[in-house]
């Protein structure tokens, strides 16, 4: 999944020195938080979802929509 994250100058300031020709940087460690509409997932990611909580997506599917996803199904058997 792909989250815009932005490190302001002064953080990267305080993580890094240098000692002539190279930067040496701490571990960069912060949580930040996003809303659902911020976060773009790939496919992978969403395969990912899909394959750990299938189950619990149909029993979901199946308690509220269960005559429109069983037409639905008929449709493209």
């Amino acid at each position: 999944m792909r989250v815009p994250v932005y490190v302001s100058h002064r953080e990267l300031e305080e993580l890094c020195r240098a000692d002539g020709e190279y930067a040496i940087c701490d571990d960069y460690n912060t949580e930040y938080e996003y809303t659902v509409d911020e976060v773009e997932f790939e496919r992978a990611d969403l395969e990912e979802i899909v394959d750990e909580y299938l189950d619990d997506v149909l029993d979901i599917l199946l308690k509220g929509h269960r005559d429109k996803l069983m037409k639905a199904l008929a449709k493209t058997c």
